[in-house]
């Protein structure tokens, strides 16, 4: 008998964009075209999509790309009915070690000035506030709040992803940050 995990991160597949759209569909304005996440899976060899499913349903997706020595997450949701779970965090910390695995040194991002409640799990990851793209939606012309973390290598950075992911139970994660410093 094969035991499958209640929560478990994977890679996206191409059968699993429907699905993503219709996530996106429930919580976003203005989701993704179906082609954008078919270009990404297919020809972006610096990015990675991750999905998170509970007892093999998805509930949440994730995005980043490698841009150098940067991650910069593109992407990420939870369905409307599966938010304030955790799934968020889950989700997050993927991407977080995703850019570990990728060798980047900080983590870029983009969020709504009026994503609250992201802007804090951010923040408790330690990203902070460096700027803002005025009318950067062009959906409704809302500001971008951009985001980054500190050095994913540095000692606090490391401590505190380490104390996020001790809280979390869901198979494929990953390993948590490398020991050793890797430089700036």
């Amino acid at each position: 008998m094969q035991v499958v995990p209640r929560l478990a991160i994977e890679p996206m597949r191409y059968d699993d964009i429907g699905t993503v759209q219709q996530i996106e569909r429930e919580i976003f304005i203005s989701p993704w075209p179906r082609n954008a996440y078919a270009s990404e899976l297919s020809q972006n060899r610096q990015a990675s999509y991750i999905v998170l499913r509970n007892n093999g349903v998805i509930v949440g997706y994730a995005g980043i790309w490698r841009m150098v020595h940067e991650a910069h997450v593109t992407t990420i949701g939870v369905r409307a009915s599966d938010q304030h779970r955790g799934y968020g965090t889950t989700l997050f910390a993927a991407l977080v070690q995703r850019a570990y695995d990728m060798g980047a040194r900080w983590i870029t991002l983009e969020v709504r000035a009026s994503n609250l409640q992201a802007m804090r799990l951010y923040e408790r990851f330690l990203f902070t506030v460096i700027g803002r793209r005025r009318g950067y939606y062009t959906d409704n012309g809302e500001d971008a709040v951009i985001m980054w973390s500190d050095s994913v290598q540095s000692p606090a950075f490391k401590r505190r992803y380490q104390d996020i992911l001790s809280g979390i139970e869901v198979s494929g994660l990953g390993q948590g940050p490398p020991q050793e410093y890797l430089g700036a």
